[in-house]
């Protein structure tokens, strides 16, 4: 029960809203959207920054486009921080999370989240997962495999699980992306290496139950909201017990299943606390700051493995879209409106930012 944390002290602060937009004319069952789908639709990028509004800021949309370095020059003067919720330009590339952070560093504007290199480390999953090794934070045995002829390293046993090393919110994962054999793998990793033209992640697959974890603030004051459990048994008949990208998006939204994740987790206080603790250490280890998402999933002895970390997790408003991060705060007590205040003061503390004269009139 990690959950509670001083509500915003920082107000009148002018906020530039960085995002990316979903394109509007594609379908949500068009295969196509998924190449897109890490933009958000305009609904999410108002409410957040209506959010904002309420919190007592002011707002300035910066959609990112091919002249944002331009207008974020423009804006340098009055911004007192930017909130970073973009996926970099065209979001494209093993290193586009990096972008926005870099760039402010470049003009000197503060930022919400992660700096450059942990905002680029966060979406490499393999060179995540390297470092959290070495940390003492348990993740899953994996090998990053670049080319069509695939030898697999000897500590990995099947089944085996195949998605792409540098992308979110459920890309390249689908109900084949579980393989059993090498003939499955071959075609995993060649799916991946043709159709989302970046290097293929193996790990092995754990047969037990998943977790995700959202985690606001920074230090020893970052805290963990109330657990999330996927519910795989409300899945479609014939799904993969795994976190797809239809479950992300096609599931929990169109109403094909309900109930698709359980909040509060039903666990054991030990369980409770373990995940807890690897969690604060994961998200730590790598950088985050702010605000962040951890995946976590169970072996068949019961034990956790991280799998990844999101940032900037999902933020949408709806109740109605299966957005865990904004889940999570519902469960805790929190309205849309506390979370994003809850991550504003989390940055704002952090880089010791306070209101400017000109702002106070606002």
């Amino acid at each position: 029960m990690q959950h509670a944390l001083p509500y915003p002290i920082i107000t009148y602060m002018q906020i530039t809203l960085a995002y990316n937009l979903r394109p509007t004319n594609i379908d949500r069952n068009d295969p196509s959207l998924e190449r897109y789908i890490e933009g958000d639709e305009w609904k999410t990028i108002k409410a957040i920054g209506d959010a904002i509004e309420a919190n007592g800021n002011s707002v300035h949309y910066l959609p990112i486009e091919a002249d944002f370095y331009t207008k974020l020059q423009e804006v340098k003067a009055t911004t007192d921080l930017l909130f970073n919720y973009t996926e970099g330009v065209n979001m494209q590339g093993a290193d586009r999370e990096a972008q926005v952070p870099m760039l402010c560093e470049i003009l000197g504007i503060p930022y919400t989240g992660p700096g450059p290199l942990a905002s680029a480390l966060i979406l490499n999953k393999f060179r995540t997962k390297q470092i959290w090794k070495y940390a003492g934070v348990p993740v899953t045995p994996s090998q990053l495999i670049s080319h069509k002829k695939v030898t697999l390293d000897p500590g990995l046993t099947y089944p085996l699980l195949v998605k792409p090393n540098a992308d979110g919110s459920g890309v390249g994962i689908h109900n084949t992306s579980i393989v059993h054999n090498q003939k499955e793998l071959d075609h995993a990793v060649a799916t991946i290496l043709d159709t989302y033209h970046e290097d293929a992640l193996v790990e092995q697959f754990l047969p037990g139950r998943e977790f995700t974890i959202g985690i606001v603030g920074n230090g020893r004051e970052a805290r963990t909201l109330p657990i999330i459990e996927i519910n795989f048994a409300a899945f479609p008949k014939g799904s993969a017990a795994i976190d797809t990208y239809e479950a992300k998006f096609v599931y929990g939204v169109t109403g094909v299943a309900e109930e698709t994740e359980f909040c509060p987790a039903k666990i054991e206080k030990k369980l409770e606390e373990e995940l807890i603790d690897i969690s604060l250490r994961a998200y730590h280890a790598i950088g985050c700051r702010d605000f962040g998402r951890l995946d976590i999933r169970l072996d068949s002895a019961g034990k956790p493995f991280v799998l990844e970390i999101n940032h900037p997790p999902g933020l949408m408003s709806d109740p109605a879209e299966s957005s865990f991060f904004t889940i999570a705060a519902r469960a805790a007590g929190w309205d849309f409106t506390m979370l994003i205040g809850q991550v504003l003061d989390a940055a704002a503390k952090r880089l010791k930012l306070t209101p400017t004269k000109h702002h106070l009139s606002v």
